[in-house]
Parts: structure tokens; C-alpha cells; sequence
């Protein structure tokens, strides 16, 4: 008695197979709405009665879901949706990579761009060898971190997971300063 579906958050079609989408969930069980709050009833419950959960998720061909993210982690660089915990995973590949978040950092241009925080495992490495890394994992130039910063602590929640709203509003306000990184692909030998 319980529905699941995934949905492109942007246009609210299926998503297909395998391809990440939020998560909404339908049965009897789901809330009605919030109470005293019909505003955010509505913008967590559509009128079909899906509650759109927030979770970015995929669905495999044997039916079995697994979480990806949250939508409210996105960040929205000049129109393109870039999902931080692919970057985050990847980062953490790197063998002197601890932990790590990517999160939004504020442009006027743009509207956000990315920054990757590290918490270094020995000594921090360079900047320019973590984004050769992502690179070479597979990370897309577009989704490519334009700040970096190497961490001595990463602020926490009472669970320990990373406050990536804190980070951004301390960028905002000034007390990290993350620095400006730009990552230049390597030149392709045509031998």
C-alpha cells in the first residue's frame, strides 16, 4: 500500500531506470500536511497526494532504491544542477582525502559555484592534484570545484554529518576563505 516514484525535480516526469531523480512517496500512511502551515503543506504534498520527500535517489532494474542525496544540497550553477556527493565520493578516493563536502559558495554571476572542503588524512594535498583526480575519476569540467579549502575540522551535526549550510554561510560571511581554484585539463599528446 505504499507508492514510490522518481521524478525530475525541474520538469516532474519519471525519471528512467538507473538515472537519479527525487524520491516521492504516496500511501495512506503519508501526512496530510503540517500544521497551521498550509503553504508548506502544499509545497511538500502535490494535489495528487505525493509527498516529495527531498531525497534524490535511483531505482535499479530489480526495483531496489538506493539514496544519492538530498535536493536542497544541489547546487545551481548558472542553470546546471551539480550533485555534491558525487563529488564528495570521489574526493574521497583520493588516498589523501579523510572527508570531504562540496558545497555552494555564493556568485553574482552565476548565482553559485562549487567549493570542496577536505579534512586531509596526513599532509593537505595540493589543490591542483585533488581536481586532476576528480578529473581522472570521471568528473565532469562542468561540475569541476572553482574554490578550495583544506580543513583541520569540518563543522557537525549531533549525528556527524557535515553542516554543508554552515560552510556556505561562513564563506558568505567571510570567516573561510576558501581559494580560488581553476582546474586546467592536461594537454593531449597527439602521438
Amino acid at each position: 500500500n505504499v507508492e514510490i516514484k522518481l521524478v525530475d525535480p525541474e520538469t516532474g516526469e519519471d525519471t528512467p531506470l538507473g538515472e537519479q531523480g527525487e524520491m516521492l512517496t504516496r500511501s495512506f500512511m503519508v501526512m496530510k500536511g503540517y500544521y497551521n502551515l498550509p503553504e508548506a503543506s502544499a509545497a511538500a504534498i502535490d494535489q495528487d497526494g505525493w509527498l516529495h520527500t527531498g531525497d534524490l535517489a535511483t531505482v535499479d532494474e530489480e526495483g531496489y532504491y538506493r539514496i544519492t542525496g538530498r535536493l536542497k544540497d544541489l547546487i545551481i550553477r548558472g542553470g546546471r544542477n551539480i550533485h555534491p556527493a558525487r563529488i564528495e565520493n570521489l574526493a574521497m578516493g583520493h588516498p589523501a582525502v579523510e572527508k570531504a563536502a562540496a558545497f555552494a559558495v555564493p556568485d553574482e554571476r552565476l548565482g553559485e559555484k562549487v567549493c570542496l572542503a577536505i579534512l586531509p588524512s596526513g599532509p593537505a594535498p595540493d589543490a591542483q592534484d585533488v581536481l586532476a583526480h576528480l578529473h581522472h575519476a570521471g568528473l565532469s569540467i562542468h561540475d569541476m570545484p572553482e574554490y578550495f579549502i583544506a580543513m583541520s575540522e569540518f563543522p557537525l551535526t549531533a549525528s556527524g554529518k557535515i553542516l554543508k549550510r554552515e560552510l556556505t554561510a561562513r564563506a558568505r560571511d567571510g570567516t573561510l576563505a576558501p581559494t580560488p581554484v581553476r582546474f586546467t585539463e592536461p594537454s593531449r599528446d597527439p602521438a
